[in-house]
């Protein structure tokens, strides 16, 4: 429903606009009114506006000056429609220019009102279907851990953080006969398939289901961002829930599916974790043999799999992780390398082993107390651990990774270890414009480099990335406003290297080029104006 606001200082204008047609006829809402300008701004930045009636004149800010400062300040898309005396006919005509929807005379007509409504409801389910189709890629971003605050944006405005519990995958099983017979774009179709069944199911949560996107161990199917909203009013549990859901699934598709459930999750930001989970949980899963369709990552706790290595030679590893010793590490993994390469154990197996020893170290961080450490340990394993450890699959990642995961390990143990960002950070704020990234600042201050992101996200709340290029352009602005240079110059003069790729970093903050930025300014200083 496209939601509506009314601006106008004259309150009949305004019930008569209300009470012209049937708004929701035309899929739109009146949610708010304003009798002035300042009125307006305020519903704007507090609620989520997509089209807002305005009059030209009124008292203390005109219709132009609210739409040019809603242009320049608020986030959100808002679409204008200006309203107008005849007197202003020909000013309304130049405010067209601002890319507002339409102008319309008042008294305004209900055949003009309907012809505009109709507009704008074309013009709002087009943008409507293209977000979309970007939503599934936001999501992606989320759960694969690299993701931006515009990608958690996206993702709440359709479903919201309330009772979320976990990811679920929905997978076909790919050794099944029938699947493996078809190719990959019937592959391809089949997850399509399921995506839109499962969608239909769930009804008003269909945002919540979202499109397979583990290609690197060619599984097929659709995920689910479970929550409670989904389940409450008619299941007892999710577990319930997610049986009933397997069941239809099954009954509507020839090739078994399977549903895993990944470890809780309270927030998007934990929604990595739930979801790197669901590749133990499919492993040890496989291990076990069993026949039940739905398999919980919380199942597998504190149980232990048969498998070609020896147990104790596992727990050797994990000590010598745990207590950061290097050469132990190295000697520990070689010795279990050889029972792999000595055994009769295919490649299924050899990968079971590794995910077995990777769900050990998740056990092993329940060891901690401070809640704090626990979730940054896990985010280091989801994020760090399947690229390096089980999806390159080599003796000499494989070991890299204990070695490197010891090393974090201890870092997060040690208070002492926190007070390093103090250094890094200064030494950041005078070199700015260098090149430079986590992992050379970790090999500079001798500290892990995944360790040092979390400790910059932690203090700032953004990435490290981000938090450069926030400093690189407050330099910019800087040297924009206060001197000459040539863009390119100061694209160079910064860090940013090729003034094209400046250009466009800084159209995206700012919402106008570093130019059109110096002109503002540099008008607003001689005027006295503080435009900040």
């Amino acid at each position: 429903m496209i939601k509506v606001l009314l601006v106008d200082d004259e309150q009949f204008i305004r019930q008569g606009m209300r009470h012209l047609v049937n708004w929701e006829k035309y899929g739109c809402q009146i949610v708010a009114e304003a009798e002035n300008g300042m009125d307006a701004i305020r519903i704007l930045e507090e609620s989520d506006i997509d089209l807002a009636f305005v009059d030209i004149r009124m008292p203390g800010m005109t219709g132009m000056e609210l739409i040019s400062y809603a242009r320049r300040n608020l986030y959100q898309q808002i679409r204008f429609v200006i309203l107008t005396g005849y007197a202003e006919f020909q000013y309304a005509r130049r405010a067209l220019q601002m890319d507002v929807v339409d102008y319309m005379l008042k008294p305004v007509q209900e055949e003009e009102l309907i012809a505009v409504l109709n507009k704008v409801n074309q013009d709002y389910c087009h943008q409507q279907q293209e977000q979309r189709e970007n939503y599934d890629f936001h999501v992606a971003c989320v759960l694969t851990g690299k993701y931006s605050e515009k990608n958690l944006r996206q993702i709440r405005r359709y479903i919201s953080e309330e009772g979320l519990e976990r990811y679920v995958s929905f997978e076909f099983d790919k050794n099944h006969k029938e699947f493996a017979a078809l190719g990959r774009s019937g592959r391809i179709e089949q997850q399509k398939g399921l995506v839109q069944y499962l969608k239909g199911l769930v009804g008003d949560f269909a945002y919540h289901v979202v499109p397979m996107i583990e290609t690197e161990e060619e599984s097929f199917g659709a995920g689910m961002i479970l929550a409670r909203a989904l389940y409450e009013e008619e299941y007892d549990s999710e577990e319930e829930y997610l049986e009933h859901l397997q069941k239809r699934v099954a009954q509507h598709f020839s090739c078994p599916i399977q549903v895993y459930a990944g470890q809780k999750a309270e927030s998007f930001e934990q929604m990595p974790q739930s979801f790197f989970s669901i590749r133990v949980a499919r492993c040890l899963h496989g291990l076990a043999q069993e026949e039940s369709q739905v398999r919980n990552y919380e199942d597998f706790r504190h149980r232990k799999s048969s498998l070609g290595i020896n147990e104790s030679d596992v727990d050797k590893l994990l000590e010598a992780v745990k207590n950061n010793r290097v050469s132990d590490i190295e000697a520990v993994a070689e010795q279990i390398f050889a029972q792999i390469r000595n055994s009769d154990m295919n490649m299924e197996m050899v990968n079971a082993s590794i995910y077995h020893i990777l769900y050990r170290l998740m056990e092993m961080v329940q060891e901690f107390d401070d809640e704090t450490n626990q979730q940054e340990i896990l985010e280091y394993i989801g994020k760090e651990s399947f690229n390096k450890m089980v999806l390159a699959g080599s003796t000499e990642e494989i070991t890299g990774f204990f070695s490197d995961y010891a090393g974090y390990l201890a870092q997060v143990r040690t208070q002492e270890s926190r007070r390093i960002l103090d250094r890094v950070d200064a030494y950041v704020r005078q070199n700015y414009m260098q090149k430079m990234s986590l992992k050379s600042l970790g090999e500079l201050f001798y500290v892990n480099n995944v360790y040092l992101g979390q400790l910059y996200k932690k203090k700032y709340g953004i990435a490290f990335r981000d938090y450069l290029n926030n400093l690189r352009m407050e330099k910019a602005r800087e040297l924009l406003v206060n001197t000459n240079m040539r863009i390119y110059a100061i694209a160079e003069e910064v860090g940013f290297g090729k003034a094209e790729y400046f250009i466009n970093k800084f159209v995206q903050m700012y919402n106008m080029t570093p130019n059109q930025y110096r002109i503002r300014n540099r008008r607003a200083e001689s005027e006295g104006i503080d435009e900040e």
